[in-house]
């Protein structure tokens, strides 16, 4: 038996269409981190195919309900689909980055006797679907625990060699080369070298782990 729209989504709904294209991009970016096909996100939630459809492409605006039972089926918090569009960084907006955002750890830093910095640059906000860092792993460096979380990253290693273990599989990431893997694999980095490594890292969405 075909699913019935429920009317509880209205192109008219009084959002304005930045809102609408913030649910959409966010909707669309979990649904594709967590691998799941429209079909499979709209039997979860009750409502068909068409419905998901159109609430990614901002051709309608969720209810609070629905919000609520499509974040919960993605396993990202309903905060942030619900979340007002006044980030001046979000949509279209041009935003120039200082060079000191871009720069290494002082030497106060490097004197505390730390041996790993990110450089955060990316997200501005909350509104933000990419994370981008530049790592600065010292030698003898490293990530002491496997991670393992939702989405996919990239690095691309500026400086030195970076050792990434993906599960069972060790790589050594040289300068200039770089590696892109699933994030759902459980993975970790070191330094074994004698140069201070410096990498360019991208992951999508935003973790913290």
């Amino acid at each position: 038996m075909s699913k019935i729209e429920r009317p509880e989504v209205s192109a008219k709904s009084g959002q304005s269409r930045s809102n609408v294209n913030h649910h959409g991009l966010k909707i669309r970016h979990a649904r594709l981190s967590k691998g799941f096909t429209l079909k499979d996100l709209a039997e979860r939630v009750g409502c068909s195919e068409s419905m998901i459809s159109k609430l990614e492409n901002s051709r309608l605006s969720p209810s609070l309900a629905m919000l609520h039972r499509i974040a919960t089926e993605l396993g990202i918090p309903a905060s942030d689909l619900l979340m007002q569009e006044d980030d001046p960084h979000f949509g279209n907006q041009v935003t120039l980055l200082p060079a000191d955002r871009f720069s290494g750890p002082s030497a106060e830093e490097e004197a505390s006797g730390m041996s790993v910095w990110f450089n955060k640059i990316l997200p501005l906000s909350r509104s933000g679907l990419l994370q981008v860092s530049i790592l600065h792993l010292l030698p003898g460096g490293e990530q002491p625990r496997f991670l393992s979380h939702e989405g996919e990253e990239f690095i691309y290693v500026l400086d030195g060699t970076l050792q990434v273990v993906v599960e069972d599989q060790t790589y050594a990431v040289q300068a200039g080369t770089g590696i892109a893997f699933a994030s759902t694999r459980e993975h970790r980095y070191s330094n074994t070298g004698t140069q201070t490594v410096r990498a360019f890292w991208v992951n999508t969405p935003p973790t913290s782990g």
